[in-house]
C-alpha cells in the first residue's frame, strides 16, 4: 500500500496541483490539515483534496476557523485577514467538508494529526516538544504538519531523547523495529524552511519506508492571485524564499 501524504496546502493551487501529479498512481491519501488559509484558491483547493481516491483528512487550525469553529484569538493579524477572507470565499458544501474533518485518524499502523497530541493544534519543533507526542502516542508513528517544516523525530523505545533529523531537501526514512518516529512531510502550499519548493511524502507500508520530496510550482502565478485578493504582502513574498 502506497500513501501520498499531503499537508498544508494553504490555498496554494498551483503547488497542490505540481504535488498531485507527482504522486498519480498512489494508492490512499493522507491529508494532514490545514488546506486553507493565507492563499488565494481556497474553494478549488478544498474540492481537489476533498475528491482524491481512498482520503483520510484531519482538520488543521485554519480550516476550523475558516467555519468559525477555532478561536481566531490565536492567529497573527496576517493570518486572521487572510483567514476572514477566506470564509468568504467558501460555499455552504465546502465548509460543511471542513466542519466534518476529526481532529485526529488512524492509518495503518499510524496517527494522523495536524500538530501534536494530546494538543491536535499544538506545534512540535524541538525534541522536547516531541517527547511530549511520543508519550500521547498510542503506535510507533505519527504523521504531523502544522509547523511547514519537513523533518522527522525518532527515539529508541529505551530512551526519552528525540533525535530532530531535518528533510528539508527531501530524503527518505527506513523504519527501523526499536524506534518511534513523528513526521512531517512540509507544506506544499507555504513552505517555511528555507526551501520554497512544494513539499510532500511517499510512503510505502509494505516496504517500511517513508520519502519526503519537493517540487517546483508556478510561484508568480500564485502571487499573482493574492495580489489581485488583495491578501496581505507578507504572505505574498514569503512564497518565493520559502520563510
Amino acid at each position: 500500500m502506497t500513501y501520498g501524504l499531503i499537508s498544508d496546502i494553504h490555498a496554494n493551487l498551483e503547488a497542490l496541483d505540481a504535488v498531485l501529479a507527482e504522486l498519480s498512481g498512489v494508492d490512499r491519501f493522507v491529508c494532514l490539515g490545514d488546506i486553507v488559509g493565507y492563499g488565494a484558491d481556497p474553494g478549488a483547493c478544498v474540492d481537489k483534496v476533498r475528491s482524491l481516491p481512498n482520503l483520510t483528512c484531519v482538520a488543521g487550525n485554519h480550516d476550523l476557523a475558516a467555519v468559525g469553529r477555532y478561536d481566531l484569538g490565536w492567529f497573527n493579524s496576517l493570518a486572521r485577514d487572510a483567514i476572514q477572507w477566506t470564509s468568504g470565499q467558501l460555499s455552504a458544501e465546502q465548509k460543511s467538508f471542513l466542519a466534518s474533518l476529526p481532529l485526529s485518524a488512524h492509518v495503518e499502523q499510524a496517527v494522523a494529526v495536524h500538530g501534536s497530541l494530546p494538543d491536535e493544534m499544538a506545534y512540535i519543533t524541538t525534541p522536547q516538544e516531541a517527547q511530549v507526542c511520543f508519550d500521547a502516542m498510542p503506535g510507533e508513528l505519527a504523521l504531523i504538519g502544522h509547523t511547514h517544516v519537513a523533518e522527522y523525530y525518532r527515539v529508541r523505545r529505551s530512551t526519552r531523547f528525540p533525535e530532530q533529523i531535518s528533510l528539508r531537501s527531501g530524503g527518505e526514512i527506513a523504519f527501523e523495529p526499536e524506534h518511534r518516529y513523528i513526521v512531517n512531510p512540509g507544506a506544499i502550499g507555504q513552505p517555511r524552511d528555507g526551501n520554497p519548493a512544494a513539499s510532500f511524502g511517499l510512503w510505502e507500508v509494505e516496504v517500511g519506508t517513508l520519502e519526503t520530496r519537493r517540487v517546483g510550482y508556478d510561484v508568480e502565478r500564485q502571487q499573482e492571485k493574492m495580489q489581485a485578493a488583495d491578501l496581505p504582502e507578507h504572505l505574498i513574498a514569503r512564497l518565493s524564499v520559502g520563510h
